[in-house]
């Protein structure tokens, strides 16, 4: 079960529109507070409801930019494998260019997080009763920062290569610096969002949290309905879980 914690403002939103149409149908429902009034209380929440739609659209765009980053970075690692591929054929797998070429790309497509794993997956299979298993040291799971930052430090290994002239234009240093700068503008697209999203929420947070409301009212609402019913009533058990 969810803690009140883990809801969202949305869930809470639905949560006290869920009350509401409880409370209608309690006939012993007549608190003295104003706040608590029925029609008070339901004219309070469709202010909050329509107060969190600027919110809303918020949300929608930081989940559009992150949707937008997550096609970009899995074409990088599209075209890093096949960079991998091009050094490869012109300098075979056993060359010292191939072999740094292959160590960025791991770190760019998890393949070294993916290894880390099998590992220590076969060392503990292995282990025999009563043996200690071993410290593992950790490996950073993959992030798009960190995937930009080893694209850049594998297109500062290319400039080095003499030889590094593919005639597939998807991988030539051109089109590379154009994803770079591609992938650079996600991130920043993505943070841009993120600030906007958090500064909705700050905005609307008060009707949540501060005397009077959502959540205050609804444990008013709540005590009531137990001194009017009992705790061990249907009526309050029926309010009992809702998290505001």
């Amino acid at each position: 079960m969810k803690t009140q914690k883990g809801a969202s403002l949305e869930a809470k939103i639905k949560n006290s529109k869920d009350l509401i149409v409880i409370i209608k149908d309690l006939a012993l429902y007549d608190p003295t507070s104003e706040d608590l009034k029925i029609e008070n209380y339901e004219r309070f929440v469709d202010e909050v409801d329509e107060s969190i739609t600027p919110l809303r659209n918020a949300k929608g765009y930081l989940a559009d930019a992150k949707k937008q980053a997550r096609h970009a970075f899995k074409d990088l690692v599209r075209v890093c494998k096949n960079i991998q591929s091009e050094v490869d054929e012109m300098r075979s797998a056993t060359s010292d260019e191939y072999a740094q070429v292959r160590n960025i790309v791991k770190l760019i497509t998890g393949a070294n997080v993916r290894e880390h794993t099998i590992m220590k997956k076969k060392i503990l299979a292995e282990l025999k009763d009563g043996e200690e298993p071993p410290n593992f040291s950790s490996v950073s799971q993959l992030d798009y920062k960190s995937m930009l930052g080893n694209f850049r430090a594998l297109l500062g290994v290319l400039t080095t290569f003499g030889f590094y002239a593919p005639s597939d234009n998807s991988i030539s240093m051109e089109s590379l610096r154009a994803l770079e700068d591609e992938l650079a503008a996600k991130i920043e697209k993505i943070a841009e969002k993120e600030t906007d999203y958090a500064n909705e929420r700050s905005r609307v947070i008060h009707y949540f949290t501060d005397e009077h409301g959502l959540n205050d009212r609804a444990k008013r609402a709540k005590k009531h309905i137990k001194r009017k019913y009992g705790v061990a009533s249907p009526e309050y058990k029926l309010v009992t879980y809702k998290k505001f």
